[in-house]
């Protein structure tokens, strides 16, 4: 098995690359790196679009994107990124033969989300990072209706896993590393609200395994929701990391959470088809409880 993955270099690309190297698949490696196979710059679209390769590729995996954080900051580049980036890897495979392909968007489509959530609620994005992977999400049904890819849409919650180089690691806003890293450096966890917002979260490596198993299944599944089986509040994710970091560290980590009403809408994000495809079962406890002891060493060093 071939496959290439798009942000190899990235949070998500490089445990990606790590986990199915493990499943003895064939990984290039596409970035804008210079250890990359395949040089993929999401500024110039064009460049990668026309690339030729002289090996045959079962699976092309798109998960370089600009993340949310850079799609405040600026918009119209990331946007552009997301969007004419995955039309250009549409094109090359489409160049190369490539049958299948997988794009990596997000739950984030659905803005701000209440009731319960799969595959057939219609999307409503709420700011450019939802919006720009919705647009990418239908260049990829564009060309699966004009019969050029095979593709598959899936939508992963809000994912955790331990990079693969920490001290390279520059997604270090995500909630699941933000209060792990804040509780071993600081000792101490400081919310921004109240808290009680809800979250959703799947281990990468669950995402992995679903893309395993469902990618050549997307004639009868094209989009496929990946939520986990933790679903927690955030100020409860913060007791959590306090529970664990005492029990398997013998840290005291303070919790500061600040007054304010509950007024956050209940959702619960679900799946159609996931359950006959492969079951997410990786716990957010058990990484909390490894990663901390990993900042914990990497800070004694």
């Amino acid at each position: 098995m071939r496959a290439i993955i798009s942000g190899s270099n990235g949070y998500f690309g490089s445990i990606a690359c790590r986990y199915f190297q493990s499943k003895n698949w064939d990984i290039v490696k596409a970035s804008r790196q210079p250890d990359a196979h395949l040089h993929f710059d999401l500024d110039r679209p064009g460049d990668f679009a026309n690339l030729l390769i002289k090996s045959q590729v079962d699976l092309f995996i798109h998960a370089a994107a600009a993340n949310e954080v850079s799609c405040q900051s600026n918009p119209y580049q990331s946007i552009f990124q997301n969007v004419a980036g995955t039309k250009a890897a549409l094109d090359f495979c489409v160049k190369n033969g490539i049958k299948y392909f997988v794009y990596l968007s997000t739950f984030h489509v659905f803005g701000t989300p209440s009731g319960t959530i799969n595959e057939q609620s219609v999307p409503c994005p709420m700011n450019d990072y939802g919006l720009s992977h919705l647009q990418a999400e239908d260049y990829v049904r564009m060309y699966t209706r004009l019969n050029k890819i095979n593709g598959l849409v899936i939508r992963p919650s809000n994912f955790f896993g331990k990079p693969v180089n920490i001290a390279q690691c520059k997604r270090w806003t995500l909630v699941p590393l933000a209060f792990c890293k804040e509780a071993v450096t600081t000792g101490k966890i400081v919310l921004r609200t109240p808290g009680y917002q809800l979250r959703n979260f799947i281990s990468v490596k669950d995402i992995c395994r679903v893309i395993e198993h469902a990618y050549s299944q997307c004639h009868a599944v094209p989009l496929l929701h990946i939520p986990g089986p933790d679903t927690m509040s955030i100020r409860s994710f913060g007791k959590l990391i306090q529970s664990v970091t005492k029990k398997h560290l013998n840290k005291s980590v303070e919790l500061v959470i600040p007054d304010g009403p509950s007024n956050h809408d209940q959702f619960t994000y679900s799946s159609l088809y996931l359950k006959d495809i492969y079951q997410p079962s990786d716990k957010i406890e058990q990484f909390v409880a490894d990663f901390c002891k990993v900042l914990t060493a990497s800070q004694e060093e």
